[in-house]
């Protein structure tokens, strides 16, 4: 089994405050990602399951595509540019499994849907072959959504007191 949290990380870029990322099995998947496919300007990628998503349609999507049903697929968008915060930009989807006592990543790859419309993100997604397989305790996964859940609270509240 891959390990899975959500953990606070410093952006990259000096512009951005820092934000709570994906660490697999100890690293960044944007950094991995990076590594991997070094032309393809992961690096500095934020997750979606955060308040700064711009269009709530698309959050809507991401939350409901994160975790399907037991022994269901869905193509979620895992990292976005931060840059825009909606799927109109680089965009990295997973394919989540659920197989109930466990969630597998299937595959990762790059969004190529071409249209705007939330539901359709994709539907058609250029896979990468140097990543393979990510599986995750289901009690890993959790909590690590949770984690994410909770931060976007406080990103709602510090925005509401901001906005005051």
């Amino acid at each position: 089994m891959n390990s899975i949290k959500a953990i606070l990380d410093k952006s990259d870029y000096e512009i951005y405050d820092d934000f709570l990322n994906f660490q697999i099995d100890g690293y960044w998947l944007d950094e991995k990602l990076d590594e991997l496919y070094p032309d393809g300007m992961h690096k500095g990628l934020v997750p979606t399951l955060v308040e700064s998503l711009y269009r709530e349609d698309e959050r809507e999507v991401v939350w409901k595509r994160i975790i399907p049903k037991e022994n269901e697929t869905t193509h979620c968008p895992i990292l976005m540019c931060p840059d825009d915060n909606d799927f109109g930009c680089t965009l990295v989807i997973a394919e989540v499994v659920n197989y109930g006592d466990f969630i597998k990543w299937k595959k990762i790859g790059m969004n190529l849907t071409n249209e705007w419309e939330a539901e359709k993100v994709g539907s058609k997604v250029e896979w990468f072959d140097k990543i393979g397989e990510l599986k995750f305790e289901i009690s890993d996964y959790k909590k690590m959504l949770n984690d994410f859940k909770e931060r976007m609270e406080l990103d709602k509240l510090e925005n509401r007191n901001a906005s005051a």
